[in-house]
């Protein structure tokens, strides 16, 4: 009997850690099936096929190693091509969104969104077994359970687990690289610092914000030194000796991971194939700037490529947006905005989880150097978002959530030594932590924690992409057809080509497509008439008091139903003079655009005829 217990212990154990992280797969996949295209999609989508061509012109805001990688299933694939030739021109970034939507509707969304989706998802899917292998040697094997089944079942963490965008790839890269100087600095094996370098280079070469490994990688090393001349308490040449040692180190895995960045370009400096001569200027982005003088030493000097160079100054150049919270919009950033998507954005287990991992004193006293690894990269990348100025989703916070995790399962897995009884506490939380996931499904994106509400109020906090970021044109098509509704209207957040590619309403106008269809591919829109009559459906960015007037008509009256959590069902007759205003008005700005000045005259004049009080 004693011989079967453990025989059967190690059974239980491995058949939970296959059922968890195929579970975990398995909520990616069904994601990814149930949602339509985000926005920036279809544009990464685009992107990785055209940087096969050695072109990192297009979409160069972001490094290229995630949108290669999603791309892996076109390869070879007789694809229709965008408007022009690969490399051949530069793309505005306007015209980029809308070559990335007519990308897809030309090959076939669904098609397409599937096999990059299930690619992309393969980071995903290594950041979990990360999260394992570190809770594990950190803190022993059920710790390493319970942070799987945390992030396995963490709603952020599958909404943006199968997506083709760059958070979740960022992620692998600095947990992998903290992970790996972890083990190092333990063992000093060589080997680790490889992988230290290839963290880094994930990390570089999948978004600008993973910029942030380097100083975390210094401070990690610098820290790890003093912590250990403090507990052996020895001289200061041993001390002198330890830092020039970790300065080597510094050295030597940066250099790994600025090879495996230009590695992701193919060793190659100029952005457009065939380029032998500069086609992008800093200067034109960042004037007279001290990040432009910055930069430009840089670019001059070519450490970086010159497509990494430019999408680093378009960041920076781009680096305040709007921000909306309660009702509210602010012009720029605000550094209660992170803090707040936190708090409201994560399921209640983990934060309850990680709050009591904070506070367990032990875990300082007995696991020093863990809880230094674990807690410095997510409090150094907190504190950056508190300065940042583009305030637009729970999903910049996505690399701290790792760390965090972790912690949380050393904190309930500490106390599971000590007292039986929490075994069962924490088997109720972990199986109430599930159950959030599966209740949310798949309506992951508008997350909200019961604490807020749940999901379907997560807009009266926020209206970006904490909620809406165009994932339910299919849900909407469902309830269309489930309905049977034959007349109807769709404010629709994103592109208006994947919309009507998914539904069969007529469009309605929205902020964001304002300026997602700028530029000189961009469609003259229908009119819309001052009284709408049927089944209309409008996106919560468009919702008053942040979304404008133009539907307080449509608002006033109460809705039948919501949808995914952001995009409410009215029915009913609605006088909306003002609406097909603002409509007119922008027909006659793309008319004038392409000299039809007789058609554009005669919107223009329906449009102040319709409004004539309205400034616009």
């Amino acid at each position: 009997a004693s011989d079967e217990r453990p025989f059967f212990a190690r059974r239980l154990y491995v058949g939970i850690i296959v059922i968890v992280f195929g579970l975990y797969a398995f909520q990616l996949w069904f994601h990814a099936i149930r949602t339509s295209a985000t926005v920036d999609e279809p544009v990464h989508i685009l992107a990785g096929y055209l940087h096969c061509c050695v072109d990192f012109r297009f979409n160069s805001e972001h490094p290229p190693l995630l949108k290669m990688l999603a791309t892996v299933p076109l390869i070879g694939k007789d694809l229709g091509n965008p408007l022009w030739d690969c490399g051949s021109k530069i793309t505005s970034k306007a015209d980029s969104y809308f070559l990335g939507n007519l990308f897809l509707v030309k090959n076939g969304v669904d098609k397409l969104v599937l096999q990059t989706r299930v690619s992309a998802a393969l980071m995903s899917l290594l950041l979990a077994l990360l999260v394992f292998l570190a809770g594990t040697e950190m803190f022993g094997r059920w710790a390493g359970v319970t942070a799987l089944t945390l992030f396995a079942f963490e709603p952020n963490l599958i909404a943006h687990g199968s997506l083709v965008t760059t958070d979740m790839a960022v992620s692998v890269g600095l947990f992998a690289a903290v992970y790996a100087l972890y083990r190092y600095v333990k063992t000093l094996k060589l080997l680790h610092l490889l992988g230290v370098g290839i963290g880094i280079g994930v990390a570089l070469a999948t978004k600008h914000s993973g910029l942030l490994i380097l100083p975390i990688v210094v401070l990690l090393l610098v820290g790890d030194v003093l912590l250990s001349r403090y507990l052996r308490s020895e001289n200061k040449q041993s001390l002198i000796n330890e830092l020039s040692c970790g300065t080597a180190v510094c050295a030597g895995v940066f250099l790994i991971g600025l090879a495996f960045l230009w590695a992701s370009y193919g060793f190659r400096y100029y952005a457009l194939p065939n380029a032998i001569t500069t086609t992008t200027s800093v200067t034109n982005l960042l004037r007279k700037s001290h990040s432009e003088r910055v930069l430009r030493v840089i670019n001059q000097a070519r450490i970086l490529p010159e497509s990494y160079v430019y999408g680093l100054a378009d960041i920076v150049a781009t680096q305040s947006r709007s921000t909306s919270m309660f009702d509210r919009v602010y012009p720029s950033g605000q550094w209660l905005y992170f803090p707040l998507a936190f708090v409201v954005k994560t399921s209640i287990a983990l934060l309850g989880l990680l709050v009591l991992g904070l506070l367990t004193s032990k875990l300082y006293r007995q696991r020093t150097r863990e809880m230094v690894f674990l807690l410095l990269p997510p409090l150094v990348y907190f504190a950056v978002s508190l300065l940042s100025g583009i305030n637009i989703g729970v999903r910049h916070l996505l690399p701290i959530y790792p760390f965090l995790i972790v912690i949380a399962a050393a904190g309930i897995h500490f106390w599971g030594q000590n007292y039986h009884g929490i075994k069962y506490i924490l088997t109720v939380v972990l199986l109430f932590h599930a159950a959030t996931a599966i209740r949310t499904a798949p309506n992951y994106i508008a997350f909200a924690n019961d604490f807020w509400g749940g999901t379907n109020n997560s807009y009266r906090i926020f209206r970006d992409s904490n909620v809406e970021n165009q994932q339910n044109l299919k849900l909407v098509a469902e309830y269309i057809a489930r309905e049977d509704i034959r007349d109807c209207w769709f404010a629709a957040y994103g592109s208006a080509a994947l919309a009507r590619a998914h539904q069969q309403c007529r469009l309605l106008p929205t902020t964001l497509g304002l300026w997602y269809t700028l530029g000189v591919s961009e469609e003259v829109v229908e009119p819309v008439p001052p009284v709408l009559e049927g089944t209309v459906f409008l996106s919560v960015t468009v919702l008053p008091p942040t979304g404008g007037t133009e539907y307080l008509p449509i608002t006033r009256t109460p809705p039948i139903g919501q949808i995914g959590g952001s995009v409410f069902v009215y029915r009913g007759r609605f006088e909306v003079p003002l609406l097909a205003a603002l409509r007119h008005a922008r027909r006659a700005q793309q008319l004038v655009r392409r000299k039809r000045l007789e058609e554009a005259v005669a919107d223009g004049r329906k449009a102040v005829e319709l409004a004539p009080d309205d400034p616009r």
